[in-house]
């Protein structure tokens, strides 16, 4: 629900009554609800690609750009370095090497049953690129919550 601004009238005393601070309160709390989506949906399960390869996550962000938080959880089997970036992006966020860097779209899950939480952009039509350094079995990828954008 979009905000609407109370009117104001110059010809009374300043104030609001109650009626229209409850108003102001509910569209506060909407506003928060339409900005902020807690999802908590699995969009991957099996074993990661190798080379940067689409995500498509849009049946849980929709086609849109959005801000989203993944977890990625590691079964039995080493990944190595998890890396995610948005779709249609060139810059290699990548380096498989005892000085991995790590950031918010970057981790090494180097133990067994960890799970890792990265933050990434989709592309307009609701897709991410991933890639890890070692395509293994038992990886699990999950929205928890995004973020739409204007």
């Amino acid at each position: 629900m979009p905000y609407t601004p109370t009117a104001w009238n110059p010809g009374i005393a300043p104030g609001i009554s109650a009626a229209n601070l409850n108003n102001l309160e509910t569209q506060h709390t909407q506003a928060i609800n339409d900005i902020l989506t807690v999802s908590e949906t699995e969009v991957f399960s099996g074993t990661p690609p190798a080379a940067w390869t689409d995500l498509d996550i849009s049946a849980v962000v929709g086609t849109n750009v959005a801000l989203v938080l993944l977890k990625v959880g590691r079964g039995a089997n080493d990944p190595g370095e998890v890396v995610f970036r948005k779709d249609g992006d060139t810059d290699d966020f990548f380096y498989s090497g005892s000085l991995a860097g790590h950031g918010v779209a970057s981790a090494d899950m180097l133990t067994n049953g960890i799970h890792t939480a990265y933050m990434v952009a989709t592309s307009g039509l609701g897709v991410i690129e991933w890639k890890a350094s070692n395509a293994v079995a038992g990886i699990t990828v999950d929205v928890i919550a995004f973020v739409i954008g204007a």
